[in-house]
């Protein structure tokens, strides 16, 4: 069993930045660092913006960011989209989970492309620290569902 340590909010914005910096920059391998992919009793919950696969482990997380397996037929790699920039807008957090150690955020996050189109989506991330490293233990992006508009 893990024991999770004590972090503060300002970590948990800077594991953020450090997401947000990854994904910009296609950094595959310190971006899937950010991530606790746990056990088979206490796997990685990733069910990623544009697939429709929950994945419980790095290969799963990979294929999503950088396709090419053909386990995840349908992954064409998320960070080949040339992302320039990534804002994320809480809701209300991060919020400190109940017996302090442990955080959770929700919200929307924006991706904006190099031609400055931007996509917008709504996320569930829950963070805890192992080893002195703030990690991502869920993670949980759909694209933001708008109404249709009645004419």
């Amino acid at each position: 069993m893990s024991t999770y340590e004590p972090m503060t909010k300002a970590e948990v914005i800077a594991a953020q930045r450090a997401w947000a910096r990854y994904v910009t920059t296609q950094d595959v391998e310190n971006l899937l660092g950010l991530y606790d992919f746990g056990t088979p009793d206490e796997p990685l919950l990733f069910k990623p913006t544009l697939a429709d696969v929950i994945r419980l482990d790095e290969a799963g997380a990979r294929s999503y960011f950088v396709g090419g397996d053909p386990n995840y037929p349908n992954d064409h790699g998320f960070l080949k989209r040339g992302w320039k920039s990534v804002e994320f807008q809480s809701a209300a957090g991060p919020i400190l989970k109940a017996g302090g150690l442990g955080y959770k955020d929700m919200g929307h996050y924006t991706f904006t492309d190099g031609s400055g189109n931007a996509t917008r989506a709504d996320y569930t991330f829950a963070y805890h620290k192992l080893d002195e490293r703030v990690l991502i233990s869920l993670h949980h992006s759909s694209l933001t569902w708008f109404p249709p508009v009645d004419t």
